[in-house]
């Protein structure tokens, strides 16, 4: 289920009109609006959904340890095991069968011919997404930059809120659980807000990426012998203003949809291709994420920027 869809539309409207009845009880509209993100995600595949709680169990597991660690060595212990944890559910996701396969070729080198089991791994939508988000929650509370969530509910929450789930922005925990500890309220100005950001992203993810990818773009990527230097040229920048749009527009829909329910998303992509190089600040580009880098970089790193779809 994509934003700039019917379905999308029809799921939202349902959301935005069910999570305001219920704006003088808080801990039902948190639960509400959970319970919306999963059948969100389980459009894609319900199984992961039990991943998605999985990792916010552990993540919230491992706050609750670091605050309660009266010994700085503990502390950084518990959180080097919960980024460890973290990243082997998401390097065995991503990377099970390239390991498999570069074994399977080193035992062949000494003589060792072994058919390993191989499984065929299904990459979760979004996983790069939550797996960094909790990395982010648990770094904050060890240094300090948050305090641990009230409930577990928050941060299953924190971790599954549909607008940012599946393609960012990564939002940090000191941002976003405030938010939700108090009942939220939607001003004119977070509203208007809101509206022209869904219609501007819905502009430049349907109108402006897809006229180029169709037009220019892809046509050149994939005959470029067929073209001149001058089409070339256009091709390559024109992928820039393409790559820009797809990414800003799905940040800006998540900021849009964010802010009709009633919540604040940091600024996001402000300018990135101004930036010299990627900087632990978030202020020149895109959210801080906990590794230090734009968000761009992370979905670069993360699935390639031809293709990945914002959704890795």
């Amino acid at each position: 289920m994509l934003f700039p869809t019917l379905a999308f539309a029809v799921f939202f409207l349902f959301v935005y009109l069910v999570s305001w009845s219920l704006d003088r009880e808080n801990g039902r509209r948190k639960l509400f609006l959970l319970l919306a993100s999963w059948f969100f995600y389980a459009q894609w595949d319900w199984r992961f959904v039990g991943l998605l709680i999985v990792s916010a169990v552990l993540n919230w597991g491992v706050a609750a340890l670091i605050v309660r660690s009266d010994r700085a060595g503990r502390r950084k212990l518990w959180v080097g095991l919960g980024v460890a944890a973290n990243l082997l559910i998401l390097g065995f996701f991503k990377y099970y069968g390239f390991f498999v396969e570069q074994a399977v070729d080193l035992l062949a080198q000494f003589g060792w011919e072994r058919d390993l089991p191989l499984l065929q791994v299904v990459l979760p939508v979004g996983i790069s997404f939550f797996t960094f988000q909790g990395i982010s929650y648990v770094v904050d509370v060890y240094r300090g930059k948050t305090a641990p969530a009230e409930s577990l509910l928050d941060v299953m929450l924190l971790m599954s809120f549909f607008p940012h789930l599946v393609a960012g922005p990564i939002v940090r925990a000191s941002d976003l659980l405030p938010q939700f500890a108090r009942v939220p309220r939607l001003t004119r100005e977070m509203a208007t807000h809101g509206l022209l950001l869904i219609v501007w992203g819905l502009f430049k993810k349907t109108v402006i990426a897809s006229e180029l990818a169709t037009r220019l773009v892809d046509p050149v990527f994939f005959d470029p012998a067929a073209y001149g230097a001058i089409d070339i040229a256009a091709a390559v920048y024109a992928y820039a203003v393409q790559i820009y749009c797809d990414f800003s527009a799905y940040s800006d829909m998540a900021i849009g949809i964010a802010a009709l329910l009633g919540y604040s998303f940091p600024r996001n992509f402000d300018q990135p291709y101004r930036r010299p190089r990627c900087r632990p600040s978030g202020a020149g580009g895109t959210s801080a994420c906990p590794a230090g880098c734009a968000t761009i970089c992370m979905c670069r790193w993360a699935g390639g920027a031809k293709g990945c779809g914002h959704r890795a």
